[in-house]
């Protein structure tokens, strides 16, 4: 093999080894940084993006009698003295374990147990690091026990957050719009059956259609917020030691975490160049011989044509 192949052939090999490199060491540091940065608030992920229940603006089209707003602020307060205060409640608990995979299996155990259910579940393992992140969903009776029995599976609980959100005026605001559509809605319907001429039936019937939408509208809401008050949500950070746990907005300052993600970006990096050079050994086997294959033709063709050269100035 001529020197200038074995150039060119060596500085394709170490241009892949390089972009490869490169390439496993951020997807690496990408992988260790997602892998550890479990939200410290379970809000985004169970009341919505935005971390908060916006309230739902339902406005009203149809006319409405004289007296009517005292009516409803009437049945508001009629409905605010007999309901209780309902509350979401969300709660997260970063804790050191001694083993990942039976504290996540107690965990959904228990969870179960209660008439619950694991919305999530993510394990990793990479590089002698260890974590667990698990989203559970129990009814909001058992919400404290839950807590309780989760915490009682730590060798140290690093950090404990628990929220309540108070939806009683939102749901109590729902409620009473219900009502004063459904009585709009009955008026209508009323109107609609003394209603002679064709255009006055199809006005009704557009508002009718407007009011009944307002109505689903207010009724999927009220669903979907009963629902989250009925059902708790609690997540769990395990790891093996607490510097592997997610950084709570308390604890900013914690370098030997970091020092800990850097060495194992690193550890991934090496690793990653080992299984390409691999690569390259088992790739080598038949690319190397065919390029002496090729080289040997080339110079056969070039010896023969040296000597027909030779042969015609003879």
């Amino acid at each position: 093999m001529s020197k200038k192949t074995l150039i060119i052939v060596g500085s394709i090999i170490i241009s892949l080894v390089v972009i490869v490199a490169i390439s496993i060491g951020l997807a690496n540091t990408v992988t260790n940084s997602s892998s550890f940065s479990a939200p410290t608030s379970l809000s985004k992920d169970i009341i919505g993006r935005s971390g908060s229940l916006s309230k739902v603006d339902f406005s009203m089209k149809s006319k409405s009698k004289t007296g009517e707003s005292e009516k409803m602020m009437d049945i508001k307060q009629e409905v605010s003295a007999k309901s209780t205060r309902l509350v979401i409640k969300t709660g997260i608990i970063n804790m050191v374990v001694k083993d990942i995979t039976d504290s996540a299996k107690n965990i959904i155990k228990y969870t179960e147990s209660k008439n619950g259910w694991i919305v999530s579940s993510e394990s990793t393992e990479q590089e002698k690091i260890h974590s667990s992140y698990i989203v559970a969903q129990v009814p909001s009776k058992d919400f404290n026990d839950a807590i309780i029995y989760f915490k009682g599976l730590a060798e140290k609980v690093s950090h404990e957050e628990i929220q309540g959100q108070d939806i009683t005026e939102e749901y109590t605001d729902l409620e009473s719009n219900l009502k004063n559509l459904e009585a709009t809605e009955n008026q209508l319907r009323e109107i609609m059956k003394t209603s002679g001429a064709i255009m006055d039936v199809l006005a009704v019937q557009k508002e009718l259609t407007m009011v009944r939408g307002q109505i689903e509208q207010i009724k999927g809401r009220m669903q979907y917020l009963k629902g989250n008050v009925e059902m708790s949500t609690i997540g769990i950070n395990l790891a093996l030691s607490e510097e592997l746990l997610p950084i709570s907005s308390s604890d900013k300052w914690r370098p030997i975490y970091v020092i800990k993600q850097a060495w194992s970006s690193f550890l991934g990096l090496i690793k990653g160049l080992s299984y390409f050079l691999i690569w390259i050994v088992i790739y080598s086997i038949v690319i190397v011989p065919v390029v002496i294959i090729v080289q040997a033709v080339k110079r056969e063709f070039k010896k023969r044509k040296v000597i027909r050269e030779g042969n015609k100035k003879v």
